[in-house]
Order: C-alpha cells, then structure tokens, then sequence
C-alpha cells in the first residue's frame, strides 16, 4: 500500500508538471531563442512570427474609410450662385470642407508680397526714425 500512494504521488506530480510546461507563457529558452535569431538574422523567429500572423489575422480591425466627396451637382447653378452672392452655396461650402479635413498637406510659409517700390517706407523711417504702421 505504501508502494501504491508513493507512485500515484509521483504520477501526480508529474502530470501537473507536464500541464504547467505546456500551458506556460513564453518560456526565458523561446526568449534566448527569440533574441538569438533577432542578432543572428536580423528577424524574429519562425515561431514568434506565426504566433503574430496569427493574432493579426484574428484580430477586429475597425475600417475607417473617408467620406466620399462628390463635386457640385449643378456647376451652372453654384457660378450663379458665386456670382450673385459672391460665396458658394452651403452644400458646396460644407463638401469643400469636408474635403479640405480629409486632405493631407503640409502648409508652407510664404513670404509676405511686398511691392518693388519702398519709398514710402524710406520716407517714413527718414521723416520719423521708425518703420511706417504698415510694415510692422
């Protein structure tokens, strides 16, 4: 009887040791081994690249798609109203902002026009030793 507790003791042991190995997480030898192929190869291991397709390909990715913007449907209709309001009307308005939002561009600073013909600044700074209100 003493026999039989001591080995169902061990093959108890070993069973719940069996169990903690395989569902263990990232063990530090798949690590080593991980970090090994990034030196070695430049990339990660097989194992470590399928485990990531994997969970990329059952991972819920939210689509966001932009708004389809359509230009005016009457062009005749919005010159008329351009010209008789002097602005667009507030369906053009309102498309043309949306498409401004969802344009992507880098503003640039340009530099201020100035006329060719500075003399009344010239004469500012003579007469009164500062630069003119309009050019500040």
């Amino acid at each position: 009887m003493r026999i039989a507790s001591k080995r169902i003791l061990w093959t108890g042991a070993l069973a719940i040791g069996a169990n903690v190995l395989i569902a263990a997480p990232q063990t530090s030898t798949e690590a080593w081994l991980d970090q090994f192929y990034r030196a070695k190869l430049g990339r990660i291991s097989p194992t470590t690249e399928a485990l990531e397709r994997a969970e990329a390909a059952t991972t819920a990715y939210r689509e966001t798609a932009a708004p389809a913007v359509a230009g005016p449907e009457n062009p005749w209709l919005e010159q008329l109203y351009k010209a008789k309001l002097g602005r667009n009307r507030p369906t053009e308005e309102k498309r043309l902002r949306a498409e401004e939002e969802n344009t992507a561009y880098r503003e640039e600073a340009t530099p201020e026009a100035r006329p060719a013909n500075d003399w009344f600044e010239r004469w500012y700074k003579a007469k009164f030793g500062r630069n003119s209100p309009q050019e500040r």
